[in-house]
């Protein structure tokens, strides 16, 4: 799976980003658009990708259950900032490379320091938004197949007002319809730790196996 874009430390995401960028105001979408269902429905149970199987191997807090009930996200302007700051925060301080280019193998997930690929950004936005108070239940990490049908990795955050992306190859965060991504897979809403497939109303869905890319 593919990246794009530059690194600091996480401290200085954080820090320096909130209210850079002048956002669109929670709830709104793109112009001219029709707005789609707002949330992935979850179905049954799905395979965790190898290269978290074994990034928890060496971390297990990145498989640790849910310490608490998961809270429903409300989308506040301030979050809606925090998200697009950070979103586009680390897309631009993270150059994009490749596992073989990195590491010499297929696939190793990692948070990134100067350089990663899409699972990668995912780790660290995750990381920051973690830090900046949101809950697991809240940032979930989600494999998707792109408009090429290639395998691709995003974060999902569910909230009040839909389910909402952050992508490496966009500085934008999206609802999930706007993406022009078919929605495979994800961790669980209600236990983190666990990974369900993924489908909606508006695809007419049904229950999606753990399909292919990120075995």
């Amino acid at each position: 799976m593919r990246g794009a874009h530059a690194t600091r430390a996480v401290v200085m995401l954080v820090g320096c980003c909130v209210g850079q960028w002048a956002a669109a105001e929670p709830g709104q979408g793109q112009a001219g658009q029709a707005a789609g269902p707002l949330a992935l429905v979850e179905f049954e149970p799905a395979k965790m990708p190898s290269g978290l199987v074994e990034l928890c191997g060496r971390d297990a807090s990145f498989c640790a259950p849910a310490a608490a009930p998961v809270q429903v996200l409300a989308l506040s302007t301030q979050r809606w900032q925090l998200l697009r700051s950070v979103n586009d925060g680390v897309n631009h301080r993270i150059s994009s490379s490749t596992d073989r280019q990195l590491y010499g193998r297929d696939e190793y997930w990692t948070i990134p320091t100067t350089a990663g690929d899409c699972e990668d950004y995912v780790l660290l936005k995750r990381q920051i938004l973690l830090q900046s108070g949101f809950g697991p239940g809240q940032l979930l990490i989600t494999v998707v197949h792109d408009e090429n049908g290639e395998a691709h990795a995003v974060l999902t955050v569910p909230s009040d007002q839909g389910d909402l992306v952050l992508d490496n190859r966009r500085d934008e965060v999206l609802h999930w319809w706007q993406t022009g991504y078919s929605f495979i897979k994800r961790q669980s809403e209600a236990n983190p730790a666990a990974w369900v497939a993924l489908g909606s109303d508006k695809l007419q869905a049904t229950n999606i196996a753990s399909g292919p890319g990120l075995p």
